[in-house]
């Protein structure tokens, strides 16, 4: 989970013991230890919680966090490489639920140099469209990584408290269209639009968004970036299954 880190002292990560691996990358402040921010903890619950009644897409899987982000949100793209770098020496499924704030083409933009490193090296990369879209037509996914045409995209749905697909709706905000480069994105989407996860108490999401926390420990989110992780859940599900299988056989 590539983040704001993860609070793992938590019934969702069986009181840390699935969070094997906590590595801090960002050296921006402030940077709470844990995560300040809450996004890294919510991401995480979606792919991989395990509490009664709030399990993610796979709940038995070991997560490691990499904390990118500040107490804000805010990261460096560079430390984004970096992470992607620890990830190429240690082979797993990665979620970025984040992306670059200048437009780019994929073969140029160091952020996508640094994702299809991991690709062709057997990892699995998922990573969120973006929450840009237009109300009256394609907003384009130009940032990277989610523009990269080897990874996996996702965007979200509106499930509309129901399984009847004929009633699962894109929500305006969640960016879809073509690249710079040409390729349509995203390649699938996932349930996105009020989403409940797990949020530390101390954390500036809650801050920001009181009106949003549903109890103590969660909180109630849109956005792609919570998409995403149901996609990497999946994805870790499926090379549990096909420990063999390349990353665009997953896809």
């Amino acid at each position: 989970i590539v983040d704001s880190g993860i609070d793992k002292n938590r019934a969702d990560f069986d009181m840390g013991a699935r969070v094997i691996q906590d590595v801090t990358i960002t050296k921006l402040e402030p940077n709470s230890s844990g995560d300040g921010r809450g996004h890294g903890t919510f991401v995480a619950g979606i792919a991989a919680g395990s509490a009664p009644g709030q399990a993610g897409a796979a709940p038995g899987a070991p997560i490691i966090s990499l904390d990118v982000m500040d107490d804000r949100g805010m990261a460096r793209t560079s430390d984004v490489i970096a992470a992607a770098e620890w990830i190429f020496h240690n082979r797993r499924v990665a979620n970025f639920s984040l992306h670059s704030t200048t437009s780019s083409n994929f073969t140029k933009d160091p952020l996508d140099k640094a994702v299809e490193k991991l690709w062709f090296a057997g990892v699995v990369v998922v990573a969120a469209a973006g929450n840009y879209g237009k109300p009256d037509g394609p907003s384009g996914v130009p940032f990277a990584p989610g523009n990269d045409p080897f990874i996996i995209t996702v965007g979200a749905i509106d499930l509309e408290g129901t399984t009847n697909v004929n009633r699962h709706e894109v929500p305006s905000w969640s960016a879809y269209g073509f690249t710079n480069d040409g390729f349509r994105k995203p390649e699938i989407s996932a349930a996105g639009r009020y989403m409940i996860g797990p949020v530390p108490s101390n954390a500036t999401l809650r801050t920001a968004k009181p009106e949003n926390v549903i109890d103590a420990g969660y909180m109630r989110l849109s956005g792609t970036s919570f998409a995403a992780p149901i996609v990497a859940g999946a994805a870790a599900q499926i090379l549990a299954r096909q420990p063999t299988w390349t990353p665009d056989q997953v896809k």
